[in-house]
């Protein structure tokens, strides 16, 4: 499992953890003390069985449990301020999982995670990728191409910088598909064009998947690698 998915998986756990800390509130105003444990119990079984699951059995939902428990007193009221306290630890737990990923899940790359686009992608899209700005992520993608083209060509566009910019990238496998290959790079700068005043119709660019934007994402890294190895001809 990649860094990204176990980082979204955690931060899941976060998010129910703090809606917990937040309903204590209700709880000691209303007496509903043991509804609220039953609340955190659930959450504390489900975090530590997510966790096993995440690290695949590194100890880290036993690290988590001994965190977060609470020991039963007398009555829930008095379990209470036991608990929360020991909720409130259990949260701050988790965010110390996240900050610790870097050492704590594979060293190597997933081929398939964010970390592995064109560092450029990376940086400027990771963000709002992350948050939940889909749409967002996948423009800024497509412009950093078209940016990346005007910088080299004078051209912003796929057409226009392999026709009047003389645009030839290195790389073909064989001199006698090389044809081929610049038509290839051409149609990919061409089709992100495309694909960017389609979405540049609607306020959202009909992006609510994240699969869906990750693969637009991954065009525009491709479009970058293969910006790498370009050339400007002369036209005489």
């Amino acid at each position: 499992m990649s860094r990204q998915e176990v980082k979204q998986a955690i931060e899941t756990r976060i998010r129910v953890g703090n809606d917990l800390v937040a309903k204590a509130e209700v709880a000691e105003r209303t007496g509903g003390y043991r509804d609220w444990l039953h609340l955190v119990s659930t959450w504390r079984k489900d975090t530590i069985e997510a966790l096993d699951r995440l690290y695949d059995g590194r100890e880290i939902g036993q690290e988590f449990a001994f965190m977060s428990e609470a020991s039963e007193r007398s009555s829930p009221m008095y379990t209470f301020p036991y608990a929360k306290t020991r909720l409130e630890q259990g949260v701050r737990h988790l965010q110390i999982l996240i900050e610790r990923l870097e050492l704590a899940v594979g060293a190597s790359l997933d081929a398939t995670a964010l970390e592995s686009l064109h560092p450029e992608i990376y940086s400027k899209c990771r963000k709002l990728y992350e948050s939940g700005d889909y749409a967002e992520a996948v423009e800024k993608g497509f412009k950093i191409v078209r940016d990346r083209l005007r910088a080299i060509t004078g051209y912003e566009t796929g057409s226009e910088a392999f026709g009047k910019g003389s645009l030839y990238i290195d790389g073909a496998a064989a001199s006698h598909v090389d044809d081929d290959f610049q038509n290839g790079v051409k149609f990919l700068a061409m089709a992100i064009d495309r694909f960017r005043n389609e979405k540049s119709h609607t306020a959202d660019g009909n992006i609510s998947d994240p699969i869906r934007a990750y693969e637009y994402l991954r065009l525009s890294s491709l479009a970058m690698h293969l910006l790498e190895g370009v050339q400007v001809r002369s036209s005489e």
